[in-house]
C-alpha cells in the first residue's frame, strides 16, 4: 500500500480568510465535481446520494475508479476507493495546528491492482506527484496557497483514525 500524507495551513498572511465553513463548503464542492479541483481527472459523475454520503463514477489519470464518499461535518471528507485497479482511501480532514489556526490535510492510502504490496514495483509506483498535484489544485481552489511547500509527511503504518492528523 502507498501511504501519503500532507498538512497545510489554511489561512496565510495576505490571503482571503477561511472559516471551517468556507473550507467545509469548499471540500462538499469537490466531492459533487472534482474536476475544477483535481487536474488528472477526466470525468467526475455523482450516480447515488444520501444523507452524509455519495457514490461517483470517476476517471483519474484515464483509469475508471468508483469512490463512495463519505462526510463527517465540518471535519473530514473520505473518499473510499471501491472499484477498479486502484482501491484504498482517501481522506480530506480540516483540523488546527497547535496555535489553533486551521490546517488541511490531505492523507492516500492506496494499492494498485497487479502489484504486490511491499513489492519492489510497489515501491516503484511513484503516487507522489498526483498527490502533490491534487492538493495544490485543492488549495488553490479554496484560495489557499501551498504551491512551495514540501512538507510531505510518510506513515509507514497508515491507517485512517481521527487521531492521524498531527
Amino acid at each position: 500500500m502507498y501511504q501519503l500524507s500532507r498538512t497545510v495551513p489554511v489561512n496565510e498572511p495576505g490571503k482571503v480568510y477561511l472559516s471551517r465553513h468556507d473550507v467545509w463548503t469548499g471540500l462538499l464542492m469537490k466531492a459533487q465535481n472534482a474536476l475544477p479541483y483535481v487536474p488528472q481527472m477526466q470525468k467526475c459523475e455523482v450516480l447515488e446520494q444520501g444523507k452524509g454520503w455519495l457514490v461517483r463514477d470517476i476517471v483519474f489519470n484515464n483509469t475508471p475508479l468508483r469512490e463512495r464518499v463519505s462526510f463527517e461535518p465540518e471535519k473530514r471528507v473520505i473518499f473510499d476507493r471501491i472499484g477498479g485497479v486502484e482501491l484504498g482511501r482517501i481522506e480530506n480532514v480540516i483540523g488546527e495546528d497547535d496555535r489553533g489556526n486551521l490546517t488541511l490535510t490531505f492523507a492516500f492510502g492506496l494499492t494498485r491492482q497487479g502489484l504486490a504490496q511491499g513489492s519492489e514495483a510497489e515501491a516503484g509506483r511513484n503516487f507522489r506527484p498526483q498527490a502533490r498535484s491534487t492538493s495544490r489544485a485543492t488549495t488553490s481552489g479554496s484560495t489557499i496557497s501551498s504551491a512551495s511547500r514540501t512538507d510531505w509527511k510518510w506513515s509507514p503504518s497508515w491507517q485512517c483514525s481521527p487521531t492521524m492528523y498531527i
